[in-house]
């Protein structure tokens, strides 16, 4: 079963770039995640004040990029993100930092390529995120 996940397209605060560059992180990228990342996240509100606890919902099918001393382990769930009117789609995954400012209602979502040009998505755009189950 796929579970889909509405949202809308929402800036942040243009952090994530900056810790997805440390070394720790990018040495891990390509045997974790099966592809290097564009260097920041997309992040997605899930609509309708829908609050899931996804890290414990999927806790079974995370995996892990171990942090160090100074940066907290980065979870992770494969996932894919496709716009509301499913002509576009990527492959990626969701990240959950153990270090995070967003509230359970942000996913940060991460894949090979800058979404918001490969995708045409600006501040928000509707996108549904799949999760298989």
């Amino acid at each position: 079963m796929i579970v889909n996940l509405n949202g809308i397209v929402k800036s942040g605060l243009q952090k994530a770039g900056m810790f997805m560059q440390k070394e720790t992180y990018m040495k891990q990228y390509m045997k974790k995640l099966g592809f290097m990342p564009y260097n920041g996240t997309l992040n997605v509100k899930l609509e309708n004040d829908v609050e899931i606890n996804i890290q414990e919902k999927y806790n079974e099918k995370l995996k892990i990029i171990k942090g160090d001393e100074n940066l907290g382990d980065v979870y992770f769930l494969e996932a894919t993100i496709s716009t509301n009117d499913k002509k576009n789609s990527e492959t990626g995954a969701i990240l959950f930092p153990t270090k995070t400012v967003h509230k359970i209602d942000t996913l940060e979502f991460v894949a090979k390529d800058k979404l918001r040009e490969k995708m045409n998505l600006k501040d928000d755009s509707k996108v549904i995120i799949s999760i298989q189950d």
